[in-house]
């Protein structure tokens, strides 16, 4: 698609730097809309990895990228001001990153840029919906900020202007809410496989403590011996636990839940 076309209808000019999970996610969802133009991704493979679409535009050198009103930066956080710093751009080029824990002035070395993070965890394999998704944005201008809006609210109807200290917060809150929780089912599973039982037996379990948040604040949706303070059946559990490394985190996280039994 050449230049003139694109800004003759008023599309947005894109290319993404990275080739991992969020980076895919992207690729597809630009893809699905018309009102964005995906000119190419940049990869450090010699080819683009096999779950792209093959019809993306592929390149291998960052000094040897295509002009775009958007360069997303979807790499680890130790890579983005590396990354950045190879790309040329000109004032109206906004350069961005998608990190929850790095500042915005990673990118100062070029007059047009901010941040674009979408809250939510991404895998190639699983699907996902945009449009719930709450994207965190931030810029050095108001001028680039109305831009990046517009670019988020063409993909979710979820954007919030966030500060890099506020997108911290919301990425360790992230790390609580997901990763820690996940770790949870990972201990959870093993428990059940050292005993003979299937894991997927938690699944509903799983799925109605998600699906309760809904109707219910976090505090409100607590259950469990922690919260009843059911002492008889906490030392049930850490007996059985005893000598295992989840003893301590059982002990740690029910001392805590207690605690939560004065608040309510």
């Amino acid at each position: 698609m050449n230049e003139h076309y694109s800004y003759f209808y008023g599309l947005m000019n894109i290319s993404i730097i990275g080739t991992g999970n969020l980076a895919f996610h992207f690729s597809e969802i630009f893809m699905s809309n018309i009102d964005i133009n995906l000119i190419e991704i940049f990869g450090r493979k010699k080819t683009l990895p096999k779950e792209f679409n093959n019809s993306i535009n592929y390149c291998n050198c960052l000094t040897k990228l295509k002009e775009a009103d958007f360069y997303i930066i979807c790499v680890s956080d130790d890579y983005i001001k590396k990354i950045s710093k190879k790309i040329t751009t000109k004032r109206n080029n906004i350069v961005l990153h998608c990190s929850g824990s790095t500042k915005m002035d990673v990118l100062s070395d070029h007059l047009s840029h901010g941040v674009f993070y979408p809250i939510q965890t991404f895998s190639k394999e699983k699907k996902i919906s945009f449009k719930e998704i709450p994207i965190a944005i931030e810029s050095n201008s108001d001028r680039n900020l109305k831009k990046i809006r517009k670019l988020g609210s063409l993909l979710s109807e979820k954007v919030l202007i966030a500060s890099s200290n506020q997108r911290l917060a919301i990425h360790v809150s992230a790390v609580f809410a997901n990763n820690f929780t996940n770790y949870m089912r990972v201990i959870a599973d093993e428990i059940l496989k050292s005993n003979s039982i299937d894991t997927n037996i938690l699944n509903p379990l799983t799925v109605e403590t998600t699906e309760k948040l809904k109707f219910l604040n976090s505090k409100n949706a607590q259950t469990g011996p922690a919260i009843r303070n059911d002492i008889k059946t906490i030392k049930k559990h850490l007996h059985l636990l005893k000598g295992s490394n989840h003893f301590k985190i059982y002990e740690t996280i029910s001392k805590e839940i207690t605690k939560l039994n004065n608040e309510l």
